[in-house]
Parts: C-alpha cells; structure tokens; sequence
C-alpha cells in the first residue's frame, strides 16, 4: 500500500511540473494567482468574463453593467444598477451615452446569455467609440439569474 502512495506522490508531482512548463511555454498563460479586483477592472480592451468575475465587478460601483437586450426584457429583470442600451440603439444613443459616461469608466456589457451575440455586438461598437475598459459577460443575465444573484426590476 505505501508503494501505491508513493508511486501516486510521485505521478502527482510530475503531473503539476507539467503543467507549470506548458503554463510557462503557452503564449497566453493562465495566471496562478488571481489578478486583483483593481486589476481586472482597469483590464483594457474587450475582455471575456465569468459569473465570478462579474460578481467580482459588481461590488466596485464605478464599474457599468450594460444590458444589451431590448427594453421589454430589461424591464423583466436585470443585473443590479444596469443601464439599458440595446445593440441595435447604438448610432441613435452614442452621443447620450458619451455625453453621461466617461471613456475611463469600466463596463461590463451583457444580453441573455451564451447564444445572444448583442452584447458581443455592443461591446465592440463601444470600444471602437473610444471605452478602454470594456468587460463582456458571455453568460448574461440567464447566468446571473440562474446563479440565484441578486436581480433587480
């Protein structure tokens, strides 16, 4: 029994200096400790998020959420302190929204989830308009509210 344990040891240690190498070696690492929160909002560009981290986002109030979904969904439910602004609104509502939103704000752009494209849609649109930290949450509000989180309507 203990020659199992050891050998198991063993095959355990060689397994995680593995993985460190093809950590080290891959052009994209994944971090082995998490970023900070000040650090994953001043993230610039469009980047992907999960629930935790848009948990993680919700709780610094300088932070956005952006609902991508028409209005009559909004008006359903939605993440705490969101802001309305469907996709297919952006030409009409840009200037609004620069004129109340500074480009340094960070945001978090969503829609209904996973197989919604308009958050993906909106989130570039505001990044090509000039927004530097911009945060795309994939899973949406189907995610958010699936996950038992707070929702406000």
């Amino acid at each position: 029994m203990t020659r199992i344990l050891i050998r198991a040891g063993v095959l355990l240690a060689i397994s995680f200096a593995l993985a460190l190498v093809v950590n080290f070696v891959r052009p994209e690492r994944i971090p082995l400790i998490r970023a900070s929160a000040e650090e994953i909002v001043r993230k610039e560009g469009v980047t992907p998020i999960h629930l935790d981290t848009a948990r993680i986002l919700l709780a610094d109030s300088r932070v956005l959420f952006v609902d991508a979904r028409p209005a009559n969904a909004f008006r359903r439910g939605r993440i705490p302190r969101a802001t309305n602004y469907p996709d297919f609104e952006f030409e009409d509502r840009i200037a609004a929204f620069r004129d109340s939103v500074p480009f340094d704000r960070p945001l978090v752009v969503y829609c209904d989830g996973i197989e919604c494209r308009a958050s993906e849609v909106l989130a570039k649109s505001l990044h090509d308009a000039g927004y530097k930290y911009i945060h795309l949450f994939f899973g949406g509000w189907v995610e958010w509210r699936d996950a038992g989180e707070i929702i406000e309507k």
